[in-house]
């Protein structure tokens, strides 16, 4: 079992912190490339989906930097809805092959990777239990505060990496086609 959930006064219970700062540095020292790269990937993603709002609002994506102070300003989750909701009138108004499915396909794709590069970037790394559980998330409910520990393995974290890129990539090529669509190009959707 890789994930668990528990109430905050289980947690304390049945996850023991690890008896020595230097198991956490040698656990560390092995994951930080991951999350590195993980984060890297990641920030190329929210890159990608900020150049292709420009190319769906302006005629010239390179014309008019006044679009950037609204996109420096949002966030990975309204930058996705924003694009997606562009992409949509695109589907409905233009000549296009894609279908609002393949959009929904795409959405979910670009949402999973932000849940996946959350549970990285907001992980109490420092407060790593024994049997490599970190904290990735805390629920307050009606019943108590609830934590969400996940034992993250150097394979699992690969996959997150070519998830992310993959995702990339699929924006990149979705963009591509449905611009192309539009102008009339003839595309390989």
């Amino acid at each position: 079992m890789n994930e668990r959930i528990l109430r905050r006064k289980d947690a304390d219970e049945e996850l023991i912190f690890l008896d020595t700062d230097e198991e956490l540095l040698k656990y560390l020292e092995g994951i930080v490339p991951h999350i590195g790269w993980i984060i890297v990937f990641f920030n190329s993603l929210e890159d990608m989906i900020s150049e292709c709002i420009r190319e769906a609002i302006l005629r010239d994506p390179l014309q008019d930097e006044r679009l950037d102070v609204f996109l420096a300003e949002m966030l990975f989750s309204g930058k996705c809805r924003a694009l997606m909701q562009l992409y949509g009138q695109m589907i409905e108004d233009g000549d296009v092959k894609y279908t609002h499915d393949d959009l929904n396909e795409l959405e979910s794709q670009l949402i999973e990777c932000s849940k996946r590069r959350n549970e990285y970037a907001h992980a109490d790394w420092v407060g790593l239990k024994q049997q490599c559980y970190v904290r990735v998330k805390s629920q307050s409910k009606k019943r108590g505060v609830y934590h969400r520990y996940k034992k993250f393995e150097e394979e699992q974290m690969n996959e997150d990496v070519i998830f992310i890129s993959n995702a990339r990539l699929a924006l990149e090529v979705f963009n591509q086609n449905i611009h192309d669509q539009i102008n009339g190009h003839a595309t390989s959707s």
